[in-house]
């Protein structure tokens, strides 16, 4: 189910509020670090500028949003980041020939994949799906976000 009126925005951002485990950057800024950009793509404008500001608060990421796949595969072809956020389910498109074209779309630069979707079973077939890093199911565990891209090192 898709919010409306800026309901996944104020939800998202109350559970930042709330939870403490929540890292912050001036506790995560290494100068030394590498500087990565995340796409984060979905048709929920809400929840994209909501991650946005989560990652922005939280981690020394740069987020870039995309409100849908034509918006994300021509921010690729201008500068691939080094990790997408994809929503494996928007209106009418298929995530998974989203994630081939915004693939094709970076060129040399293979940015992390990341599907997120609120389905189970598209869930399971992208992380059997070689292209994806991880798949989380909506609504998202902050925590476990933060920490996986923690792991992920700037596209080369």
């Amino acid at each position: 189910m898709r919010s409306h009126g800026g309901a996944s925005h104020r939800l998202l951002a109350a559970s930042i509020h709330r939870d403490a485990r929540l890292p912050y950057k001036d506790m995560q800024t290494d100068p030394h670090r590498a500087h990565r950009r995340l796409m984060i793509v979905d048709d929920d404008r809400d929840l994209v500028d909501a991650l946005c500001e989560l990652i922005a608060l939280c981690t020394d990421w740069t987020a870039i949003g995309a409100y849908g796949p034509s918006d994300a595969i021509a921010q690729a072809s201008e500068t691939a980041p080094d990790a997408i956020l994809l929503d494996m389910e928007m209106e009418g498109v298929d995530g998974f020939d989203t994630a081939s074209r915004l693939d094709r779309a970076a060129g040399q630069r293979h940015p992390t994949l990341i599907a997120l979707t609120g389905n189970d079973r598209l869930r399971d077939v992208a992380l059997h799906d070689g292209r994806f890093t991880a798949s989380i199911l909506k609504p998202a565990d902050l925590t476990g976000l933060l920490k996986l891209l923690a792991t992920v090192s700037p596209t080369h």
